[in-house]
């Protein structure tokens, strides 16, 4: 028996350098550091945006992984939002991870959310006592929770909490560990925010054989410059550890295009470069996310990452707009068919003090602007003509919805709107293609003397009234 445990307290101290660097599916965050417990709450990350900027989002902490990065920063979120991630840890490790995100808005002021993550490296070969390599095989398996609960505490401060549960499984021993995460989160404005995340408060601690190991308390701090709106957002984090010297990491993300977004970062363990895919369903909204990671740190010991996620955006806070028609004819004396009508789907967190709509053709230029104090109304319609009321040229139609809410909160949203094309009175315009003779200009050839003899009958008639 005393043998028994003897090999299994050296399987152990193997997974302090194998498992807890690359199979505990996180990067090494230092070629020096490597053994340290409690990496996966640390240093990685929960969707392919994250892995994609280098994991540095404390100061940014915008979307349903606010929960991993910084707690308090969920209060920023406005909608719910389901995010699903796989990940090839290290190619050729066997290791793969799969976790799952969801987050909501519960007021205008507060909001929670849930983070499950499932690591898994199966089929580790082990040799006995004899040298025989690959007498043994076992498994290693790590579940993590986490709860987070955010909320404004005065001002453009807001304050929030993880609970943090921890589940692990060497071969044939189990263990679980409960610790508590806290956050502080600063807006003053729209451009810059700061963040700070005190990781493992109280620690979870897992005994699974002879040796209790405990994670590290962590410090993050991280800032976020978005200086043009939504289009690109610069990040900065620094990360220290009681086990560890202080590491820095920055990351990227921008959109050229609303659907299509670019990111890439680095930090002291590895290089992260990645893409988005975003798509407006009006209902809601999905995004796919794709993240290579270069672990540098690691000296080539583990093959690159590869980690792909989709996420689910709908409900909440929102200011929306669509217009059903495709196109539409100022001039048609049809009715219906000669307006084009933009809907709202507005429910902001407070009230609206102001909104306006913007209309734009394909050069980017403001042809026309619709707008009023208050709440906006359930539909405004648009005659095709501009501030003038003069009649535009016929083209492609954009629209930019701005909506500001009495806290001084401000929504943007653009979209397509609709083709305006002009319809004109009857007449005799032939317009004849190159090489071919309209076929109502033939059927006139045809019937001259017909028309003739109609028009004298038309004139010998007014005359006998006469």
């Amino acid at each position: 028996m005393k043998n028994f445990k003897i090999r299994y307290y050296q399987i152990s101290k193997v997974f302090s350098m194998l498992v807890f660097i690359g199979v505990c599916s996180f990067p090494v965050y230092g070629a020096g550091d490597a053994g340290m417990y409690g990496e996966l709450f640390t240093y990685w990350g929960t969707s392919a945006r994250d892995l994609g900027m280098a994991g540095a989002l404390t100061g940014l902490a915008d979307d349903a992984s606010a929960g991993y990065f910084n707690p308090a920063g969920l209060v920023q979120l406005n909608t719910q939002k389901l995010t699903f991630m796989h990940s090839i840890v290290f190619a050729g490790s066997g290791t793969s991870a799969e976790l799952f995100t969801y987050a909501r808005p519960a007021s205008g002021s507060s909001g929670f959310g849930a983070t499950f993550m499932y690591i898994n490296t199966p089929d580790i070969p082990l040799a006995d006592n004899k040298g025989v390599k690959g007498a043994y095989d076992y498994f290693d398996r790590k579940i993590g929770g986490l709860f987070t609960y955010s909320t404004k505490l005065l001002g453009p401060v807001s304050a929030g909490v993880n609970a943090k549960i921890f589940y692990h499984q060497l071969h044939l021993y189990t263990k679980m560990g409960f610790g508590l995460d806290m956050g502080l989160f600063f807006f003053p404005s729209e451009v810059f925010s700061f963040g700070v995340n005190v990781q493992n408060v109280v620690k979870p601690s897992v005994t699974l054989i002879d040796e209790a190991c405990s994670f590290p308390t962590v410090l993050r701090t991280g800032a976020s410059i978005r200086p043009y709106g939504e289009k690109i957002a610069l990040t900065l984090d620094m990360i220290w550890s009681e086990y560890k010297s202080p590491g820095f990491g920055a990351g990227v993300e921008y959109k050229p295009f609303p659907m299509f977004h670019l990111r890439g970062g680095a930090n002291k363990s590895f290089a992260g470069v990645g893409l988005g895919l975003w798509k407006d369903m009006k209902r809601y909204e999905a995004q796919l996310d794709y993240a290579f990671m270069i672990p540098f740190a690691t000296g080539g010991m583990f093959g690159f990452g590869h980690n792909v996620s989709l996420s689910l955006m709908f409900g909440g806070f929102r200011a929306k707009a669509s217009c059903p028609s495709i196109a539409f004819s100022p001039t048609s004396g049809t009715e219906g068919k000669n307006i084009a009508w933009l809907y709202f789907d507005v429910k902001p967190r407070s009230d609206v003090k102001k909104w306006q709509v913007l209309v734009k053709d394909e050069a980017g230029t403001v042809v026309r602007k619709i707008g009023a104090w208050g709440e906006p109304p359930y539909r405004v319609s648009w005659d095709g003509r501009d501030d003038n009321a003069i009649l535009v040229p016929d083209g492609r139609y954009y629209y930019g919805l701005r909506v500001i809410e009495t806290t001084g909160r401000v929504w943007e949203y653009e979209g397509y709107f609709s083709a305006l094309y002009t319809v004109g009175p009857k007449g005799t315009i032939i317009v004849k293609p190159q090489g071919e003779t309209p076929k109502y200009l033939l059927e006139e050839r045809k019937q001259p003397k017909k028309v003739q003899k109609n028009e004298k009958r038309r004139k010998s008639s007014k005359r006998k009234k006469r």
